[in-house]
């Protein structure tokens, strides 16, 4: 029997150790993979094992956090993390429950990496900068500056459209503030626009109240309290500067990000999101604020 010719035994060495390397590279990469998964685990395994999602938050917000005579924490994030924790059960396969941590704003992200809570739940804004430290779910809620009108007045349907809505308007705003600073920029632009700077939110929204202002231009928390109250005005449109608010969690923690962002699109969806917001902000706020699957 003649032996193999030289170029094709190489061939198949060269074959034989290719196939080996592929082997130890999948290897590697799976080891790899499961070590990063093992590491992600950790926020997640610990709710899991502690049936705790435990929140940091900063009780000096309400309505969204605040701690009442008796000292007990109480307000629409407070409702929405028991919510979130009382749905993670199913994916814990135990019973979870949310145990809180008040801490001041700006201690909020250093003890979320530090591993010291699993969710900062606290009317935050994302902060995109922070992003290889802290992940953020979808949004639960958009504040912002709105304009509020009477009923049947003309709807405001976003920013770019403020100059020719605005013009021959008397737009009340608390000067200095977000009203304030759209009102001088639409009246740079359109003819007609008479600015009426407040001191506070509830001063503007008083002029309007009065007819004194055709519009009031001021932060969507005083306008959604006003609108509990004050039957025959209306929001125009959307936050014309919209600030979603979300979850906060360790970058690593991204079984619990996911699941978390899964939950907030189960209540989007079957409208338990929108209920929160409307038993804390009142109607406007639930088709404005509430985010929608």
């Amino acid at each position: 029997m003649n032996p193999p010719p030289v170029r094709a035994l190489f061939a198949k060495r060269l074959w034989t150790a290719a196939g080996a390397a592929a082997l130890l590279l999948a290897g590697l990469g799976a080891w790899y993979w499961g070590a990063v998964r093992q590491r992600d685990d950790l926020a997640w395994r610990a709710v899991v094992e502690r049936g705790v999602l435990v929140v940091a938050t900063d009780a000096t917000y309400p309505p969204f956090s605040a701690v009442d005579a008796d000292g007990n924490l109480f307000g629409f994030d407070i409702d929405l993390a028991e919510a979130l924790a009382g749905r993670l059960s199913a994916r814990a396969g135990r019973e979870v429950r949310a145990e809180f941590e008040n801490l001041a704003y700006d201690a909020l992200l250093p003890a979320l990496v530090a591993g010291r809570d699993d969710a900062v739940i606290s009317a935050f804004v994302a902060q995109p900068e922070r992003a290889k430290e802290v992940a953020y779910t979808r949004p639960y809620f958009t504040a912002g500056t709105v304009a509020v009108i009477a009923e049947g007045d003309a709807p405001l349907a976003s920013a770019e459209a403020g100059p020719a809505w605005a013009a021959g308007r008397r737009l009340a705003v608390e000067y200095g503030a977000g009203g304030d600073v759209f009102a001088r920029q639409w009246a740079r632009l359109a003819d007609g626009v008479a600015i009426q700077p407040a001191p506070s939110a509830a001063e503007a929204l008083a002029a309007l109240a009065a007819g004194t202002a055709d519009a009031a231009l001021v932060d969507s928390l005083s306008a959604y309290d006003f609108l509990r109250g004050q039957p025959g005005y209306r929001l125009a449109g959307p936050p014309l500067d919209p600030e979603p608010y979300v979850v906060a969690v360790s970058a690593r923690s991204r079984l619990l990000r996911a699941a978390l962002d899964e939950v907030l699109a189960e209540m989007a969806a079957d409208g338990s999101l929108a209920a929160l917001v409307e038993k804390w902000f009142g109607p406007a706020a639930a088709t404005a604020s509430a985010p929608q699957n």
